[in-house]
């Protein structure tokens, strides 16, 4: 869900004819010569956003000089998306202000997410050579310092790039940028591919490439850096500039669009496989898995690649390495998503181990309260508090509760994302589950979604971590990857 706040709209493209049928080249693009803020050409612009054919949700951006500091400005944004997944209504929305100075790098911030009802507060400013950031999300609160080797400028300024900057045919720029979401500092690169006319928008435009952790977006602005189409995940999504009014409107659409668009799009069809949660053993190739994606060995998971293509055996019988205890003990430390050194955590955690003789007992008395307790609802969350909170949530949900209660009592645990089949649908859903590593076995995949003690070997783990930058690349695949082959090798 996070991925798609990408924003952008226009179904044409999101069709079965190619790409050559809607843009023709027009020429050598002109220069771009270098745009102050104090002479943009405008300073408020509107797009519709539509998936898969869908009208789904609207962005907003506005330009303005700061009334009480001269020489600075600001950026304020929001974007809204409304869509279904698995018969709930998805909602997402991001309000954003952003003090930056005239070469767009940035001085102060405050943002606002809202996930399914849960909140995620951002503020924070510059201080030298380094960003300071306050986060605030179901009663945790974290501060931290991001160092930067260059000034950063805040993923809203990101558009705005080419024109202030200035740029030529052929030349990429490259930015530090500040994820308001993830908290951290990643590296930007746009390049201007070519100059061209399309029947999707007047005029000629400048067709730009962004890529941001790991996803790739498309952009074609005009003369005054207006984006009049924007596609990302693969021409899934995708924007355009809209009226004030019509842009809006998605929230009429949306409220009748009844048919599973995010589901549809990231299923992986395959060969049925009976008992699907009694499988101890599977082979699996997969195609379309991006070169920037290191899928991990682990747990009883072997892959080998072949360009776009993995195959991997997973085998739960199998004993797994030792593991190193060092790099396990940084499973251990509190985070935002599974804030394990709150008194919540802690209390609860060794109530519920309480007399357990040794790791598998505890995490079998971690999963036994989680699957009593938490509704499985496909509603997203921050943290582990908003899960404690509500009593329920998908699977990424169950992920960082189990973390934080797990490492609470001295377990190092550690959130895994991949793929895992699920019978009522035919087919593999993208899926985050746990780790534990445990002193002579190694890790050990738990699934806390399923209350499965050692995860059964459906789970393809891709990537590992937390934040966006670890959870990025599986965008690159999304809607891409299928699976060529799957085979059921043993049963428990």
């Amino acid at each position: 869900m996070r991925a798609l706040v990408c924003a952008a709209a226009l179904a044409a493209l999101c069709g079965c004819a190619s790409r050559g049928d809607f843009f023709q080249d027009a020429g050598t693009p002109p220069s771009l010569a270098p745009r102050p803020l104090a002479a943009w050409p405008w300073d408020e612009i509107w797009t519709g956003v539509v998936f898969r054919d869908r009208k789904i949700g609207f962005s907003r951006l506005a330009l303005r000089p700061a009334a009480d500091a001269p020489g600075l400005w600001e950026i304020e944004s929001e974007s809204a998306l409304r869509l279904r997944f698995l018969g709930i209504d998805k909602r997402v929305s991001l309000r954003a202000l952003d003090r930056v100075r005239g070469d767009l790098t940035l001085e102060r911030f405050r943002y606002e997410y809202l996930l399914d009802g849960n909140v995620l507060h951002v503020e924070g400013e510059r201080t030298g050579d380094a960003l300071v950031v306050r986060t605030q999300s179901g009663g945790t609160r974290r501060e931290q310092r991001l160092a930067m080797a260059r000034a950063a400028i805040p993923a809203s300024a990101l558009g705005l790039l080419p024109v202030a900057r200035g740029m030529r045919a052929g030349e990429t720029l490259r930015a530090t940028v500040f994820v308001g979401e993830s908290q951290e500092l990643a590296d930007a690169e746009q390049r201007l591919l070519g100059y061209e006319r399309s029947t999707l928008f007047e005029g000629s435009a400048y067709r730009m490439q962004t890529r941001l952790l790991g996803v790739q977006t498309e952009t074609w602005l005009d003369a005054h850096g207006r984006p009049l189409l924007e596609s990302a995940m693969h021409g899934a999504m995708i924007s355009a500039l809209e009226e004030p009014e019509r842009a809006r409107a998605y929230l009429v659409e949306a409220s009748l669009n009844r048919q599973e668009t995010l589901l549809e799009f990231s299923l992986l069809p395959s060969a049925a496989l009976p008992e699907a949660r009694r499988i101890a053993a599977l082979f699996i190739a997969v195609d379309g898995v991006p070169p920037a994606l290191a899928v991990p060995d682990s747990g009883g998971q072997r892959c080998a690649r072949r360009d776009l293509r993995i195959e991997c055996r997973v085998d739960r019988r199998a004993p797994a390495p030792p593991g190193d205890a060092r790099e396990a003990e940084a499973y251990l430390r509190p985070t935002l998503a599974a804030p394990s050194n709150e008194r919540q955590f802690v209390d609860l955690a060794q109530a519920l181990v309480a007399g357990a003789a040794d790791a598998p007992a505890r995490i079998a008395r971690l999963l036994e309260w989680i699957d009593a307790n938490i509704a499985k609802e496909a509603v997203d969350a921050f943290t582990a508090a908003d899960v404690l909170r509500e009593r329920r949530a998908e699977c990424q949900g169950h992920a960082y509760l189990f973390a934080a209660l797990a490492r609470a009592v001295g377990l190092p645990t550690r959130v895994v994302n991949g793929l895992v089949y699920a019978p009522e649908h035919g087919g593999f859903l993208y899926h985050a589950w746990n780790e534990v590593w445990i002193a002579g076995e190694g890790w050990r995949p738990v699934d806390p979604t399923f209350a499965q003690a050692r995860a059964d070997a459906t789970h393809l783990a891709l990537a590992v971590g937390e934040s966006a930058a670890a959870l990025a690349p599986l965008a690159g695949m999304v809607g891409r990857a299928r699976v060529l082959e799957v085979r059921d090798v043993a049963h428990w």
